[in-house]
């Protein structure tokens, strides 16, 4: 049996550069490739996954980590719902479980755009409109103004298909693709019409990766995790619908990672 790994502020607006810390860097921090959470001075993140210490704490409670986005829920009908709620039992049975802390199935959803953080204040993740020391509140207000009569493109429904799991590196998260060209094409226009819309830009926009997340990491994973943790996820892989369909996109509100609240639907 392979050994599992059991060892356990705001944004300078100015520079437009997250704040200087005392605290050591998370593993591969690269805030002008991707979203990055403000690295805070008292904690060690360089000991843990990118996440922990903002949503999640070392030991896999739950942190407030309020913001908002617009996202597309998994339907709780569906038969991958089904069939991810099958895999979530299994992987809460594995020797390997201790090393995540698991979503809630009531929380599965596809991120269509980001939207903003209430701990991550920099002037490309924030609405241009707003000074990046506005309330969350006034935030959230905005945005919603901004999106309330906002054309979403996509048709009743968005066609999407399960190609497989994202790196391992901050948890596990179905990757998924548009089944079709003009699908992609939409998505990304999309993408793009609410990033003018809302006047922010996240680092690492174009190259997106759409993705449904299930858990957590909690600590960073050996390479004999990571390959036993992949051929198991392999195996699962097969078992889900390859296809399937998410609803229209909602302008969502949330507190931390458990609960999405629905504002209203893109038209």
């Amino acid at each position: 049996m392979v050994a599992l790994l059991t060892d356990a502020v705001n944004g300078d607006a100015a520079a437009n550069k997250p704040a200087r810390t005392q605290g050591s860097l998370p593993k591969d921090y690269r805030p002008d490739e991707r979203v990055e959470p403000t690295p805070k001075p008292d904690f060690l993140h360089h000991q843990y996954p990118r996440w922990i210490g903002h949503k999640f704490n070392p030991d896999g409670q739950i942190m407030p980590y309020p913001g908002n986005g617009v996202l597309s829920p998994l339907d709780a009908a569906s038969a991958l719902h089904r069939s991810l709620q099958a895999l979530l039992n299994d992987l809460q049975q594995q020797e390997f479980a201790s090393l995540y802390t698991f979503l809630p199935p009531s929380s599965w959803h596809m991120t269509t755009y980001e939207g903003v953080s209430d701990q991550i204040r920099v002037r490309n993740s924030w609405p241009a409109e707003l000074p990046v020391t506005a309330s969350l509140k006034a935030c959230h207000a905005h945005v919603a103004t901004r999106l309330a009569v906002f054309k979403h493109g996509l048709g009743a429904d968005i066609q999407m298909e399960v190609a497989g799991f994202e790196s391992l590196a901050e948890g596990i998260a179905l990757k998924l693709v548009p089944t079709t060209s003009d699908g992609e094409r939409a998505l990304r226009d999309l993408r793009d019409r609410l990033s003018q819309r809302l006047g922010m830009r996240h680092p690492g926009h174009d190259n997106y990766s759409f993705h449904m997340g299930l858990a957590y990491l909690l600590r960073h994973l050996s390479e004999g995790d990571e390959i036993w943790i992949a051929k198991f996820l392999q195996g699962w892989h097969a078992k889900l619908p390859q296809s399937f369909e998410l609803a229209v996109p909602e302008y969502c509100v949330y507190d931390d990672m458990y609960s999405f609240r629905r504002m209203f639907y893109l038209d």
